[in-house]
């Protein structure tokens, strides 16, 4: 069980976060958000390659919100895996009902729903970008299709999961990074445990780039509550190739 003095911040001059009881409620996710100063205009588009899609993938890219509408390397990463994986064994991806946390721009969860038209996706993230996911979902997912299987949802960390979201159904949690707001993580942490309770059947493949030093308070957190491994079944040298950018891929399986 999660519990609020496991994952209240302490008090420091990076985090505005503060509580004076162990049951003290966990601060919003979208008053936590960082403002950021657009550096994008909005109208840009970049294309990202992913190695098993016919097509490049589109996405409209807009710092306007903040980092989270722009592609990072993590979600490039995750997207050429789960391609990698889906290409030897359909199955991985057939029927399953999926969610990506923290989605942004919906790079991972669009390509998953490009490559198996059977699943089910729900991309999430705070409000300010949805409109953005929606606009790369239409890019990516065929017009003449009666109903795209990637579909858009508001979701916050450390609040309430949306009813919209069949969250014991799903098969699948992506998350890619996500690691970035240290004030968030406890955030993000009690959200992982609310998708994943025990004893449910869940897999979940989680990105993340080495950035900082206070990354590493975030999966000791994590630690608490999940047994983290490293995926080791990514396409030969593919491995290599990201872990000397600092970019880190694992599975993570909830604690007994």
């Amino acid at each position: 069980m999660v519990t609020i003095t496991d994952l209240t911040p302490p008090r420091s001059r990076s985090a505005s976060v503060s509580t004076t009881s162990s049951d003290a409620a966990l601060p919003s996710f979208e008053s936590l958000a960082p403002p950021r100063p657009p550096t994008t205009k909005a109208e840009e588009e970049t294309r990202v390659v992913v190695e098993g899609l016919r097509d490049e993938v589109r996405l409209k890219v807009d710092a306007g919100p903040g980092c989270g509408g722009i592609a990072w390397p993590s979600g490039e990463v995750l997207s050429r895996y789960i391609a990698y994986r889906h290409g030897l064994d359909p199955s991985c991806l057939q029927n399953k009902k999926i969610l990506e946390l923290g989605s942004g721009t919906g790079l991972v969860g669009i390509v998953a729903g490009i490559l198996e038209p059977s699943c089910e996706v729900w991309v999430t993230d705070q409000s300010i970008l949805l409109d953005l996911m929606k606009v790369n979902a239409e890019l990516n997912l065929p017009s003449t299709q009666h109903k795209r299987n990637v579909h858009v949802a508001e979701l916050n960390w450390g609040e309430d999961l949306p009813k919209s979201i069949p969250v014991k159904e799903l098969d699948i949690i992506l998350a890619a990074d996500c690691v970035y707001f240290e004030p968030a993580f406890p955030l993000l942490v009690q959200t992982l445990c609310d998708l994943a309770p025990i004893d449910k059947e869940v897999e979940i493949l989680f990105c993340w780039k080495k950035r900082r030093k206070a990354d590493k308070r975030f999966f000791a957190m994590l630690k608490k509550h999940f047994n983290q491994f490293p995926v080791d079944d990514d396409k030969p040298g593919a491995k290599e190739v990201y872990s000397r950018e600092g970019v880190s891929l694992m599975r993570l399986v909830r604690k007994k």
